[in-house]
């Protein structure tokens, strides 16, 4: 089930990509902004405890989740897991932001070019890095391909569409404490909680990368990332950044003429770096068509 799931949602997703209003829908913003407008919301937001914001819907996807597999057909379940799956995607389409990135390249639109840019390479906390050359972009989308995509599927796989909500939420938490009034306590309670969420997805995306690219070069990287034990969200993308960039053959100890040619052929670079997402994406898919095989997964 979880398998005929994910490829109906990925499927829909993707064709649902075109539709821009439908893409700008993001439930769990409007979820935490209604909280902030009363006073005492305000308050409990400011306070580190402020993270548990994410527990509602999260259990009431859970209850659903277990009301639908216990007492409705089959059918509903996987309508219920796809929709679920679709909305916790994104919420925007990665592959839509790369070409428009490599559109607005080709067409020397640099004001429009630098906006997607910034839009891609910004951090788990809403903000963007001061530097924004080739290979941090190239960097930015390997990562997005673990936020956006993989790191959703893996939860899935875990709990279901109740897991899928839990990652988009503890994914969101940070930007939306940084916009809003959180404190820095809170900040750094969800920085932290999004890091933990994150820590074994991430190192099977970066396993994932390392399998479908120049695995030599890719593990090579790995040690150089120094993110083996850490739980931060920015060690797993730092080791995301690098071991996804290693499988594509930049890895860290690349020259100069190497870092120009990235800058240079940007465009060719970012295709290359979604095609590693997507062959990753097709080994997990993979691996979870056997584990459905062998009965671990249903």
């Amino acid at each position: 089930m979880h398998l005929i799931v994910i490829v109906v949602a990925l499927f829909v997703e993707r064709a649902l990509g075109q539709l821009r209003r439908w893409r700008d829908v993001d439930g769990f913003a409007r979820y935490v902004a209604l909280i902030e407008r009363s006073r005492a919301g305000a308050r409990w937001l400011s306070h580190p405890s402020g993270v548990l914001v994410i527990a509602p819907p999260v259990l009431a996807v859970a209850l659903l989740q277990w009301a639908i597999e216990h007492y409705l057909w089959l059918g509903v379940d996987l309508i219920f897991g796809v929709v679920v799956l679709v909305l916790t995607f994104g919420p925007r389409d990665l592959w839509e932001d790369v070409y428009a990135l490599a559109h607005a390249r080709s067409e020397a639109d640099h004001d429009r070019a630098a906006a997607c840019a910034a839009a891609l390479c910004r951090s788990h906390s809403g903000r963007p890095p001061a530097d924004r050359d080739g290979q941090t972009i190239v960097g930015a989308v390997l990562v997005q391909g673990h936020e956006r995509v993989l790191a959703v599927l893996l939860w899935f796989f875990v709990a279901g569409p109740a897991g899928a909500v839990f990652y988009r939420s503890v994914r969101e938490l940070p930007v939306l404490a940084a916009r809003g009034t959180g404190s820095r306590a809170l900040r750094r309670t969800a920085t932290y909680v999004h890091g933990l969420a994150a820590w074994i997805p991430a190192r099977l995306t970066a396993l994932l990368y390392a399998l479908v690219g120049r695995t030599g070069q890719a593990l090579a990287a790995w040690p150089a990332a120094r993110a083996i034990t850490h739980a931060s969200g920015a060690a797993s993308w730092r080791l995301l950044a690098a071991v996804g960039r290693g499988a594509l053959g930049l890895g860290r100890g690349a020259d100069a003429r190497t870092r120009r040619r990235t800058d240079e052929e940007l465009n060719d670079t970012l295709l290359e770096a979604l095609g590693l997402v997507s062959r990753a994406l097709l080994v997990a898919l993979a691996g979870l068509a056997l584990l459905t095989i062998f009965g671990v997964l249903r």
